[in-house]
Order: C-alpha cells, then structure tokens, then sequence
C-alpha cells in the first residue's frame, strides 16, 4: 500500500516527489538538447519542455506508487 514518503520530519505525498524528479530529469535532458543545438527545430520549446515532464513522470511513476 503507497503511503507517504517522510523527508525528515515533512510528509511529501509521492505524486509531488514524482513531478520534482521529473522536472530535475527535464533540465539535464533540456541543457543537454541546448547545448547540442536541438532547440532550433523546435516551433514551441515550452511544450516540449512541459511534454518531456509529462513523459518523465509517467514513465517514474511506474517505479514509484502513486496511488
């Protein structure tokens, strides 16, 4: 049964731990994509970065419980 996680003396539920590793993957994943110029074919670079967070949550999400 998922229960929350403890960090220290705060309870984080584990959805919001999920997104927080999502958008730290995102970042690496994004400066990594700057740096080699594949930021120049993309139209809309904000829903790119937003779609990548989508995609790294569902994919963390299935390592670590949700519900």
């Amino acid at each position: 049964m998922p229960h929350e996680i403890a960090l220290g003396e705060v309870y984080c539920p584990p959805l919001m731990v999920v997104i927080v590793c999502a958008y730290l993957l995102t970042v690496v994943v994004m400066f990594i994509a700057n740096r080699l110029g594949w930021h120049r074919t993309v139209v809309a670079p904000a829903i790119v970065e937003i779609s990548v967070i989508a995609i790294f949550a569902l994919v963390l999400s299935q390592f670590i419980a949700i519900t």
